[in-house]
């Protein structure tokens, strides 16, 4: 009996060609290509999908698994409480967060803040600028010192033009009800005024404690005292120093004698001034109780000289009018005199017959401030001629001498007037009744 055969061979008894083999060509035609020897053969997992792609199969090695932690990884957390963890890490990020954000807004905001003293503070002086005296003691706890003269505090007052330049609270060690405050004002010439203000708590409100101004006076060759074109006439006395003791102000840029005259110059700018006590002064005067404010020397115009001028000349032709040795007062004169040809005697006293006086030539002056007053000083000197007669008693001799006598004109002075003009007069004579026969000696020049 015949076996059934699965031999695909042809009738001819030729093969048939193996599935997805090319029948174009026999199989002589293909070349058969050995594998290599070092290529196993890898039988494929029966678990691998039959369309998985390569690399399917694992995770990457860098790749974290998402889905259930490994049964063997110690401290493993089931999803839910991984999830928890994850919120907590959230809310932990935020809470950081927000705690830096709030040092962060008090070093760089609550600095900046404006606090109750350093608002009270820039209230002040702000009604100050806007010339408002009612609004700024408003705010002032007490009066000035009984001490100081408060009338020019209500009046001195104007609208200023000053910069305000800070205003700021420091630490201090003063209780919860006080605070310092420091604050600077500034004006367009570049001056500064600095000081620190004591504001305490009175109720609900906060005050600046005694923030005033207390100004004395130096000598200035003026008969009044000036501030901000308010004047306040000085004593009459013979010295006519400015006691007009100590004034209380408010603080701001203060003008001092700009009521003056034309005849004068004087300081037109503004000075800063805080709370304190200031010496207004000349260059060169001694201060000895008060920070110093310096102004400018006041001296005359040039109009003002000339007048002067004209005036020393008019003096003197009014002092050689007189028939005497000496008049005292007029910068020139003679305590005796040579009698001629007989050297060693003079004539002096009852022995002097007659006198005159001559202006040879008047001399050249310039006028310049000297403490309280302005003094006459000699550029060049005028000449004055003497001739006098007399009769020596001794010898009986009666001659006539004649000399040429230089003037002395640094002993006059010159007064402002109130108007404005000019007055000369000596030394020591600036009020009437005062003597000036006392120092003759100052007089006589031959």
């Amino acid at each position: 009996m015949e076996r059934a055969t699965d031999d695909p061979r042809r009738p001819d008894g030729s093969a048939e060609p193996a599935p997805g083999v090319s029948q174009l060509g026999t199989t002589a035609d293909v070349p058969c290509v050995e594998p290599e020897d070092d290529v196993p053969y890898v039988e494929p997992e029966d678990d691998v999908p039959p369309h998985a792609e390569p690399g399917d199969d694992e995770p990457e090695d860098d790749v974290p698994e998402h889905d259930e932690p490994e049964d063997d990884v110690p401290g493993a957390v089931p999803g839910d409480a991984r999830l928890r963890s994850a919120r907590q890490r959230s809310i932990t990020w935020y809470a950081v967060a927000g705690v830096i954000i709030v040092l962060l807004l008090g070093i760089l905001v609550w600095p900046g803040a404006t606090s109750p003293a350093e608002r009270q503070v820039r209230a002040f002086l702000s009604a100050i600028q806007r010339g408002d005296v009612a609004a700024a003691t408003a705010v002032v706890d007490d009066e000035p010192d009984s001490s100081a003269d408060d009338s020019f505090l209500r009046v001195a007052v104007s609208r200023q033009r000053w910069h305000l330049d800070s205003v700021r609270a420091v630490p201090s060690a003063l209780g919860p009800g006080e605070s310092l405050v420091d604050a600077t004002i500034s004006t367009a010439g570049g001056r500064t005024a600095s000081y620190r203000f004591t504001v305490f708590r009175s109720g609900d409100d906060w005050r600046l404690r005694d923030p005033y101004v207390y100004l004395t006076f130096g000598t200035f060759p003026l008969p009044y005292v000036d501030v901000d074109g308010h004047r306040k006439a000085l004593p009459e006395t013979a010295a006519r120093v400015a006691r007009v003791g100590k004034l209380a102000l408010l603080p701001g840029v203060h003008r001092f004698f700009a009521s003056a005259p034309d005849t004068v110059t004087v300081a037109r700018s503004g000075y800063p001034l805080m709370p304190g006590t200031y010496v207004l002064r000349q260059p060169d005067a001694i201060v000895l109780d008060g920070t110093p404010v310096t102004l400018p020397p006041t001296t005359l115009t040039a109009e003002a000289q000339r007048q002067a001028q004209h005036q020393v000349d008019a003096y003197l032709d009014a002092c050689a009018t007189h028939r005497r040795l000496v008049t005292p007062g007029c910068p020139f004169g003679a305590g005796s005199v040579p009698v001629p040809g007989h050297p060693g005697q003079v004539f002096s006293g009852a022995e002097v017959t007659s006198v005159s006086w001559a202006v040879v030539r008047h001399p050249v002056i310039t006028v310049q401030p000297d403490g309280n007053e302005f003094s006459v000083a000699d550029r060049r000197p005028g000449l004055v001629k003497l001739t006098v007669t007399g009769t020596d008693r001794q010898t009986g001799v009666h001659a006539t001498t004649t000399l040429t006598c230089p003037t002395r004109d640094g002993v006059l002075r010159v007064d402002l007037t109130d108007s404005g003009g000019l007055r000369l007069y000596p030394e020591g004579g600036r009020h009437a009744g005062d003597d000036l026969g006392r120092q003759d000696f100052r007089w006589p020049t031959c």
